[in-house]
């Protein structure tokens, strides 16, 4: 009997065409998986806003994602990094707790003025009612504040019911993670002052601002249009250039950047990107 053909044997021994199989998400299974992911993600511009396009806090948000059970794609759209530490956004919280099999029955309703959400979970005969009204929003300093607060306060208030039920009731689903609908209600406090990207604000000149200012909707922060460093020091492109030339590592080059753009106009912005990528260049060539 003749031999077969190698191209009969090569074809013979491709794996066949299958189809109507589910997708899965790409799930990295190390370390350096993670971070390349999170280095892909955050250039891609695809990524919430509160990450601001930093390899860093995505490769945070995947982590704290994988704790709860996220896929790493889904882990961004629903955890929020804000004053460095990561939150779910509400609804996020509440697909958890539905995917986790342990919520018999949820039901949410407001008046108008107070926001209750009630939750009951399998093997528990009393059901977790939580209620956050206006008078609560108001002792907050919550009223007055420009943004959510002002445009959708019926769906600000249902968030805060809905955090505190399923965080009482479901923390070993949720692990400690705060809602970042309340999370972003408070900017972060350091010895007195409000610690933010463009310098230190003392607190009781956060009054003081005028209308011509701009309120960061996520943070809280003033932002007057005047580029700061952490010292308050007025930032230039040459010196933000100077902080590139510094990195020793790629991932440096890339975290300076995030952190840099913010405190440059647009056109410092664009310059300082195209030093960081012929900076890049160089390091690949020297490697």
């Amino acid at each position: 009997m003749a031999s077969q053909p190698e191209t009969d044997r090569k074809a013979l021994a491709k794996a066949p065409v299958t189809t109507g199989k589910a997708l899965q998400a790409f799930v990295p299974t190390t370390l350096d998986e993670a971070w390349r992911l999170a280095g892909a993600l955050a250039a891609s511009g695809m990524t919430p806003k509160t990450y601001g396009g930093d390899q860093n806090k995505c490769m945070v948000g995947i982590i704290a994602g994988a704790e709860v059970g996220l896929t790493p794609f889904a882990a961004l759209q629903s955890i929020a990094v804000i004053n460095g530490t990561p939150s779910l956004w509400g609804d996020g919280m509440l697909a958890l707790v539905e995917a986790s099999g342990l919520l018999e029955d949820f039901e949410e309703f407001d008046d108008g003025q107070k926001a209750t959400c009630r939750a009951v979970r399998k093997g528990r005969a009393t059901p977790i009612i939580r209620t956050f009204d206006m008078d609560q929003a108001k002792k907050a300093g919550l009223t007055g504040k420009q943004g959510p607060w002002t445009q959708y306060p019926d769906r600000m208030r249902q968030m805060r019911a809905r955090s505190k039920a399923l965080r009482d009731g479901f923390s070993d689903v949720l692990k400690g993670l705060k809602s970042a609908e309340e999370a972003r209600d408070f900017a972060p406090i350091d010895g007195g002052t409000l610690t933010n990207g463009r310098g230190r604000i003392d607190v009781a000149q956060l009054a003081d601002h005028t209308d011509d200012d701009t309120i960061d909707q996520v943070t809280g922060e003033v932002l007057d249009g005047k580029p700061t460093d952490q010292t308050g020091e007025l930032t230039t492109l040459a010196s933000a250039m100077s902080e590139i030339d510094a990195a020793e590592l790629i991932a440096d080059v890339n975290a300076r950047v995030s952190a840099l753009e913010p405190l440059l106009s647009d056109d410092d912005a664009s310059a300082l990107r195209e030093h960081a990528m012929d900076r890049i260049a160089a390091m690949k060539a020297a490697a």
